[in-house]
């Protein structure tokens, strides 16, 4: 079991993704974030499970919506860098490793 330590700008990343659903649709911002929730206590529970997509970052993906958790795993500590849609250019989490 590791612990999660979520970095400001993946903190960022799911406040705008989460307000974006919530003006598509009432309560869509927060099934969003509860899934984001879930997906936080899969990797807490087993990091290793998600695949490596780029040196040692790997990816969870949310069930419900179509965005990745892309996080490092150092030891006891899974280290969120980045909350972005999938479909977007992966420079956008890349450079913050």
């Amino acid at each position: 079991m590791a612990r999660l330590d979520v970095r400001p700008e993946a903190e960022l990343d799911a406040q705008e993704a989460g307000s974006w659903y919530e003006g598509e649709r009432v309560d869509l911002g927060a099934k969003f974030l509860l899934e984001l929730c879930a997906t936080f206590v899969r990797i807490e529970q087993a990091p290793l499970q998600f695949p490596l997509v780029s040196g040692d970052i790997r990816r969870a993906i949310l069930h419900r919506f179509p965005f990745g958790v892309f996080f490092i795993e150092e030891g006891d500590v899974a280290t969120v860098l980045a909350i972005t849609h999938l479909h977007r250019h992966p420079g956008t989490w890349q450079s913050r490793r």
